[in-house]
């Protein structure tokens, strides 16, 4: 036990100390939309920055175009911080003169610090999926140690982990056979990130009957709808939060029929994949169930890095349950990751250490820095190939078949 407390000591360490260091532009977003909605702009939230006039500053600092919840999450603490008098409301606009500054570092670790709630609660929940004490503490390990958490939480310093954890969450309480709060946590997760909504599926089939399935579509959908209906009359919200590019990136795969006519190949997947569990006599595993979607989803994706925390619970339930059997698989996705981010701009990589290294901010990506020229578009495709065959490989094994009962 001792040894654990030692290992959880360390990985916080790690998180205060990337979150204190790291930057990126994104988090503005964030840090405005916390400070409008602890200041009482909360049903206007969408309508706020429009309604400025054109040479007020912060009018185009930031769009509003994700889900209310992380906005609201984020006003809550903006709130609680601005109580104690800590600075969580300087630094809006021209961060790189503030390169430098330890009020800065400072700044951006009160932004990031609130995921690590969810971040450590999500690897309470997988050691809590386990009965075995070595799987416990492996679960635990590999999630507190983990880059690609790490990366998206406290050096992007973007929020995926909320809804990863909600997503995990209702596994956990699927194991427990407790279907309505499991339906309850996906409905959350949605409130965040639409993601969770392909899980409503694999869930719905658990119940016993026709009302129960009912009962679990409704819980999963009230959080969403909860959350959105109150600015549903603002034209902001629905042209920029409600439909936006990153819902429709999974759509752009398709097989064309005619000139005119195309399969969508993701959702023509999804519903296959949903016709053969609901069918399926076979007892499955609810964590291999709830992946598949997800990997479908990826395969056919042109994703933003920080999503692929999505998935990061479920190759560390792999890596654990079977015991290193498709450690193959799940290297491959990750260095095929790990090589992408070098296609994208430098902000993402060597670019987000700029607070202490100011002149990483203008800094050229590393292939200029090495002088090699590189096809983008090439290696981007055969980095996303590798990283699609491993996954259709997952999916593979994943499939509904006579399995024993879950751990």
């Amino acid at each position: 036990m001792k040894k654990m407390w030692v290992i959880l000591i360390l990985a916080i360490t790690l998180r205060l100390f990337l979150a204190f260091s790291t930057f990126h532009p994104d988090i503005q977003t964030f840090n405005l939309a916390g400070k409008v909605v602890s200041s009482g702009n909360i049903l206007n939230l969408y309508d706020f920055l429009p309604s400025l006039s054109d040479d007020n500053p912060i009018k185009n600092t930031a769009v509003f175009n994700y889900p209310p919840a992380i906005y609201f999450f984020h006003g809550v603490f903006n709130f609680l911080f601005n109580l104690l008098g800590l600075p969580v409301n300087q630094f809006l606009q021209d961060f790189p003169s503030n390169y430098g500054n330890m009020l800065f570092n400072l700044h951006l670790l009160l932004l990031k610090i609130p995921y690590l709630i969810f971040d450590l609660l999500t690897g309470f929940i997988l050691f809590k999926l386990f009965s075995d004490k070595k799987k416990q503490e492996l679960a635990l390990i590999l999630w507190l140690f983990n880059p690609i958490n790490l990366y998206a939480s406290y050096m992007m310093g973007q929020f995926d982990i909320i809804p990863t954890f909600f997503a995990l969450l209702s596994i956990y309480f699927v194991a427990k056979n407790k279907l309505n709060l499991a339906a309850i946590s996906l409905g959350v997760g949605i409130a965040f990130k639409l993601y969770p909504l392909f899980l409503v599926v694999p869930l719905i089939i658990l119940g016993r009957n026709f009302q129960e399935r009912i009962k679990l579509i409704i819980l999963s959908l009230v959080p969403y709808f909860a959350t959105m209906l109150p600015y549903l009359p603002s034209h902001n919200f629905r042209s920029v939060a409600l439909f936006t590019n990153q819902s429709s990136k999974s759509l752009y795969a398709q097989i064309s029929v005619s000139g005119g006519e195309s399969i969508i190949i993701f959702p023509a997947l999804l519903i296959v994949f949903y016709l053969i569990i609901f069918t399926s006599r076979e007892k499955f595993i609810t964590w291999k169930i709830y992946s598949i979607p997800l990997f479908l989803f990826f395969i056919f994706t042109h994703f933003h890095p920080q999503w692929l925390i999505w998935l990061t619970p479920f190759f560390i339930l792999e890596v654990v349950s079977n015991r290193y059997k498709n450690t193959l698989a799940i290297s491959l996705i990750f260095i095929s990751f790990l090589g992408s981010l070098f296609f994208f701009d430098p902000s993402l990589t060597i670019g987000l250490f700029a607070p202490i290294f100011p002149s990483l901010h203008s800094t050229m990506s590393i292939w200029e820095i090495m002088n090699i020229k590189i096809d983008y578009n090439y290696s981007r495709s055969l980095l996303q190939t590798i990283f699609a065959g491993s996954l259709t490989y997952l999916i593979y094994q994943y499939f509904p078949r006579r399995v024993p009962d879950e751990d």
